[in-house]
């Protein structure tokens, strides 16, 4: 990957999103972008080429979300793993380089986990 794209999902980045474990808030990556790109393409680009994912990247802060109904029951709450940001930049990453090499290989009424496309664009083709 390159430092712009790299740069261009920092600057997509949800300010209003929870940081991960890492306590790194996504409005610093976003406002720094074009400073700390160059470092992050670089760290993105050398954890793909050895095979290793940062261990502080896997590490995540779960959170109970209140579902409905009675608060006071734990059934009624579903946990979220709050996950570091860079971990989840890389994951984008990760996923326009496989889709743009997979393209070409996809046949057009593949609708399963495709932009736009779901279960009932499927189901509208065949019916």
């Amino acid at each position: 990957m390159t430092e712009t794209q790299v740069a261009d999902l920092l600057l997509q980045l949800d300010v209003n999103k929870a940081h991960g474990a890492d306590g790194i808030p996504a409005r610093i990556l976003k406002e720094c972008a074009d400073v700390i790109a160059p470092s992050v393409c670089y760290l993105f680009n050398k954890s793909l080429c050895i095979g290793v994912f940062p261990s502080q990247w896997k590490l995540a802060h779960v959170m109970p979300i209140h579902k409905k109904g009675n608060k006071e029951f734990i059934s009624n709450y579903r946990p979220v793993s709050l996950l570091c940001v860079l971990s989840k930049v890389l994951e984008r990453c990760v996923f326009k380089r496989l889709l743009s090499h997979l393209s070409s290989v996809l046949q057009d009424i593949q609708h399963g986990f495709m932009k736009g496309r779901s279960a009932v664009t499927q189901l509208l083709c065949f019916a």
